[in-house]
């Protein structure tokens, strides 16, 4: 979800209004870069530089092995840990709810659409780091066919036509970025819709060695024939080659190289065995004979960029589209002759999203996804966005990489990108929202409330923050393109920390006083921060003092607004921070991408003392740091890397390192946690799972009993009581097991929603649970100093507008209590503008907004409503019709506009935020309306 500043605009729920800064856009708002693709440079190098996977030769291979060294420990342990009752669960995210943004709930990243060729409510798809899923009853629900196979990013899904239940799958993720693809465990099929698979991949001098697969292409006629291509494996140099197209006339038992390019899509004629292949920075090739021989089909190509997608017209085989970043070609003879037919086809980020697909039955519409999906009805010579720009009123997620026609009606089409898969049956005037339940989060952090596991918080790729309290759909809490690092105040849990991109070399923080619900976060100034910063900032939190580090640590409070440096120079950025309370001291451990690591015995003193306590620590990037419950002398560090140990142990605080974890697999470790209850129970969350240690780290065996195999365990958290430890995945969102120990009541839950209407009343619908027991009484507090309710689900009548804070406390049956406070804004009523007349004189506070309503008659055209103030002063500028989003403003100033060619007649409301404080600003609101008298009597 890279960010856009029109993000800022206010999203609308009912008659809630929830502003940008209480979007958690914060004031000086999250600016766009000039470059949206250092964003995914950016995440990519991360990837990347994490694991060295630049520094170590043939790193999917290593992977494969631990992964099938786990599948055997996995069957081995199941049976005791379910016994034991310590089996992992899902904790969502089940999708993501955007509130009152028009394209609704959001998944992650996907790569594949496919759907049944006979049945097109049944459709597959690939997400990038979350596996196979697919559907039965077009998005209502999805059902997770890949968990068991050992790989979860996904480049290719086919289906054979004659054969449907035969599914062909290609993993890797193309977009990953260079050797971040080393997931890939190459081509897999199931003959029986998905429920098992089987490597399809030979063996020896026939062996198809592909880790990133982009494309899988089936012979319309042979079923023994299939091609698959991609951009190859991260070869014994540590370097991303072999890329390729190979070929298989035994159904995969078997296969040979025939082309050695990258290539995205290889597309068969219907019927023949024709077929071409788009191979990026070459061009495009074709084959009569089902691929055995290749000829270049390149005249009047003008090959350009890193990428190429290639797509053939159903209905007329003739007519073939080539995306290459901003430029689009077009061949009318089968690659005879091409011609470019539009050089600036691509939004931005045209290294990232590349899509195309051409209409079943008009040759000239073609489909290409960029930043949005757009269409062209004259043979890709000029195209239309099919939603409108990055804001609340967007009905498909942004940032698109596979668009898919139906086979049979034009009018329906599939559309995948960042946020999951949104369907058409209408040519785009209508959106279906199929993500459901699909589970494909990439989490890079996660924070888990200190006293109840049911709330936990978690940072994403593409999806920003978000939250939950007592379901598996999760909630927005922060649009911020990527979300980073989460963490609560120990001494306050209502105080909740997210970040996101860092901006201007400093991290952005942003800091919510109300549980970290939607609309509550703000940004924490960054006055004193400085230095080198890692672009997935290091924050914690111990107690309630909050702590970041660049190649410096700072320190403030949770409430803080400015900020002290407390170390030394650190040498090169930081990539942890593990302080934690000890009695009256707070012992502190900071590691660094350097491979060093610094010791505090407490990090709370006004001065704190920190030592350099590498020592002998061979591992490098530190990835992960964990004390021992009751000895801070005791520390174990991670190693994010492959060859060497994955963990280190010191029991003297860091002047003495052991290579321990005999049993964790040659694969990155990127997470450890210690047993509270238990020093000697150690955890470790690898790249392929979780592993458990209770010799207290001298040797460790499989823990991911219920986890899909393979998975990215990127964060460990682990509570006390509840005695609960919790995982965050790189691939599959959030997990959790409850593990042994005595039987201490927890408290309940509390969670609540809120509907309201017009007549500023208010519908409560309690959620709240108790995991141990049952929720025996519930008191909500209004937030209007009205008496409190004590019922199960109230409606309340506020007696005007304005933001009003609710709290529901709960008690369950062992008189446990737990609170939850959420905010809800009503608007105030709109004031009615005259056309052409300015509004003046308005003033706000930041955050707050200004509303207007203008009534439009039928025959209005051109209507604009335009916003000026003083300069040094910023308001956005939304309009709003019929409860939808129509247009959105969002300059770097107080003066905005935005206009409606052709509006229909009705009351239009324009809805001014003050991004900063207002001091007077006008607004007008104008259209145009056709003489008619006048031109009658001229005419006579």
């Amino acid at each position: 979800m890279p960010v856009r500043k029109p993000a800022r605009i206010s999203a609308v729920l009912a008659l809630l209004s929830l502003s940008a800064a209480q979007l958690g856009w914060g004031a000086g708002g999250i600016e766009r870069p000039e470059d949206e693709s250092w964003q995914i440079e950016q995440r990519q190098r991360w990837f990347e530089e994490s694991r060295g996977l630049r520094e170590v030769a043939d790193a999917h291979r290593m992977r494969q092995f631990a992964v099938d060294d786990l599948r055997l420990q996995v069957q081995r342990s199941a049976a005791r840990h379910a016994a034991s009752g310590e089996s992992w669960s899902e904790v969502g995210p089940s999708s993501m709810t955007m509130v009152g943004w028009t394209m609704g709930k959001v998944a992650g990243r996907i790569n594949a659409i496919t759907p049944h060729p006979t049945d097109e409510d049944t459709v597959y798809i690939g997400s990038a780091a979350g596996g196979v899923w697919k559907t039965t009853n077009a998005g209502s629900s999805w059902v997770p066919l890949f968990d068991q196979v050992g790989t979860l990013p996904i480049g290719a899904v086919a289906i054979e036509s004659a054969a449907p239940g035969n599914v062909w799958v290609g993993t890797g993720d193309k977009n990953g970025g260079g050797c971040a693809g080393y997931f890939g465990l190459g081509v897999y099929h199931s003959s029986d819709g998905g429920s098992t698979w089987t490597a399809r991949n030979g063996a020896g001098a026939t062996a198809m060695p592909l880790s990133i697969v982009n494309a899988v292409a089936l012979h319309p006629t042979d079923p023994n024939v299939l091609l698959v291509g991609g951009a190859g494996s991260c070869s014994a140099s540590g370097t991303l080659s072999g890329a390729g197209v190979f070929r298989s006339a035994d159904r995969g038992a078997t296969w040979t190289r025939v082309l050695s390019n990258n290539v995205e899509d290889i597309v068969f004629v219907p019927g023949t065995s024709t077929v071409f292949a788009g191979l990026i920075g070459v061009g495009v090739s074709k084959s009569t004979d089902g691929g055995v021989t290749w000829t270049p089909v390149n005249n009047g190509l003008a090959v350009t960029g890193t990428r190429m997608r290639l797509a053939i017209s159903p209905s007329n085989p003739q007519v073939m589209y080539v995306l290459m970043g901003t430029r689009v070609a077009r061949t009318l003879d089968g690659g005879g002759l091409w011609t470019t037919m539009s050089t600036n086809a691509c939004e931005g980020q045209c290294t990232y999203n590349q899509a195309l697909a051409v209409h079943p039955t008009q040759p000239d519409t073609v489909l290409i996804g960029t930043i949005r999906p757009a269409r062209s009805v004259n043979g890709g010579a000029s195209f239309t966005p099919l939603t409108t720009t990055w804001g609340t009123s967007q009905k498909v997620h942004q940032d698109i990489h596979v668009v898919r026609y139906s086979s049979t009606d034009g009018n329906r089409f599939w559309v995948g990108g960042d946020g999951g898969i949104w369907r058409t049956d209408n040519g785009s005037t209508t959106w279906s929202n199929m993500n459901a339940n699909l589970n494909i989060t990439q989490f890079y952090d996660i924070a888990v409330h200190p006293a109840d596991a049911n709330i936990v918080f978690g940072g994403a790729q593409d999806n920003g923050s978000s939250g939950r309290r007592t379901l598996l759909q999760w909630e927005l809490t922060l649009a911020s393109g990527d979300g980073f690092m989460n963490a609560i105040d120990g001494t306050n849990p209502s105080i909740v920390l997210q970040t996101s991109y860092p901006q201007g070399g400093l991290p952005a923080i942003y800091r919510s006083t109300a549980f970290g619900s939607l609309g509550s976060f703000n940004r924490i100034p960054t006055t004193g921060l400085s230095g080198s910063f890692s672009f997935l900032t290091p924050m914690a939190v111990a107690g309630d003092r909050l702590f970041v580090t660049s190649s410096t640590l700072f320190r403030t409070t949770t409430l803080g607004n400015s900020w002290t440096a407390i170390s030394p120079a650190l040498g090169s950025p930081a990539t942890v921070i593990s302080p934690e309370v000890r009695g009256m001291m707070m012992p502190t451990y900071v590691g660094t991408s350097g491979g060093r690591i610094w010791a505090a015995a407490d990090a709370a003193a006004p001065s704190p003392l920190f030592t350099d306590v590498t020592g002998n620590y061979a591992g490098g990037r530190v990835s992960d740091i964990a004390m021992d419950p009751q000895d801070s002398q005791r520390v174990y560090v991670t190693f994010g890397g492959f060859g060497a140990a994955q963990l280190y142990r010191s029991t003297t605080g860091g002047t003495a390192w052991s290579a321990v974890g005999a049993g964790l697999p040659n694969v990155p470790a990127n997470a450890v946690a210690v047993d509270p209850l238990n020093g000697n129970r150690v955890f470790v969350g690898t790249d392929v799972g979780v592993y458990e240690s209770t010799d207290g780290g001298d040797s460790f065996t499989a823990f991911s009993t219920g986890l899909p195999l393979g998975i990215v365990v990127s964060d460990l958290e682990i509570d006390q009581s509840p005695h609960v430890l919790t995982a965050g995945t790189y691939s599959r969102g959030a997990w959790r097991v409850a593990l042994a120990g005595p039987a201490i009541n927890q408290p309940p839950t509390a969670d609540f929603t809120v509907v309201a209407d017009s007549g500023y009343q208010a519908s409560f619908t309690d959620g709240s649970i108790d995991n141990d027991g049952t929720v025996v009484s519930r008191t909500w507090d209004f937030g209007d100093g009205t008496p409190t309710s004590n019922a199960v689900n109230p409606s309340h009548v506020y007696a005007t507008f304005g933001s009003y804070t609710i709290t529901l406390t709960v008690v369950d049956d062992d008189a446990a209590t737990g609170n939850y406070s959420r905010t809800i804004r009503f608007r105030a009523p709109a004031i009615p503008l005259t056309n052409g007349v300015a509004v003046t004189g308005q003033s706000a506070a930041e955050g707050d907004e200004l509303v207007y309503s203008l009534a439009v008659p039928v025959g209005a055209t051109n209507l604009v409503f335009s916003t000026t103030g003083p300069a040094g002063e910023d308001a956005d500028l939304s309009v709003i019709f019929e409860d939808e989003t129509v247009c959105e403003s969002a300059g770097a100033t107080a003066n905005e506009t935005c206009t409606i060619p052709a509006p229909a007649a009705g009351v239009y409301t324009a809805i001014v935020l003050a991004y900063s404080a207002l001091s007077n600003q006008s607004i007008v609101g104008s259209y145009t309306v056709e003489d008619t008298l006048f031109r009658s009597g001229f005419e006579q």
